[in-house]
């Protein structure tokens, strides 16, 4: 540098560097003020944010435990006790069993004649007959107690349901 600066040059000099360090002073302090409002602004926004995530997380592990527990299907339970005296009781059982099937279950006379082995066949003096079963259903669809859902033929045996709509 050289010695021959005048003084107006030098403090024309520091005049404008003193006006830029102000106006740079000024702007982040401007900005300082904007940054502290959008860091609350963002600090209350994560707040709401995090409450939502827990709350949410919190009912997603409620569902998947729903989710993952099996469903436990309610069954009508069937009176395994044998009807007391001489009389009807085997078709007293098939009426329990053919009472025990879903509304809209269909059903026949080898089906029920299963169950009814299965669940009294040891306690009964004789095995159960499925013709014996199959004229059981008969009348009981007569009665309308039970309706046919599809006719017996020589290669099928009839079927029937508890409601008049039930499926095959």
């Amino acid at each position: 540098m050289s010695r021959q600066l005048s003084i107006e040059r030098v403090l024309a000099d520091l005049q404008g560097r003193i006006d830029h360090h102000r106006t740079k002073q000024a702007f982040h302090e401007a900005q300082e003020a904007f940054h502290q409002a959008e860091k609350a602004r963002h600090a209350a926004d994560l707040q709401i944010v995090l409450e939502r995530f827990e709350t949410f997380k919190a009912a997603a592990d409620a569902v998947d435990e729903l989710v993952a527990s099996p469903l436990k299907e309610e069954k009508a339970a069937i009176d395994d006790s044998i009807p007391a005296g001489k009389s009807a009781v085997l078709s007293k059982l098939i009426a329990r069993l053919v009472a025990a099937k879903a509304a809209d279950q269909s059903f026949g006379a080898t089906e029920i004649t299963r169950e009814a082995q299965q669940r009294y066949g040891a306690r009964l003096k004789r095995p159960v007959d499925v013709r014996t079963v199959g004229a059981k259903l008969r009348r009981m669809a007569q009665a309308g107690q039970i309706h046919q859902v599809r006719e017996g033929r020589a290669f099928h045996e009839a079927l029937y349901s508890r409601t008049a709509g039930g499926g095959e």
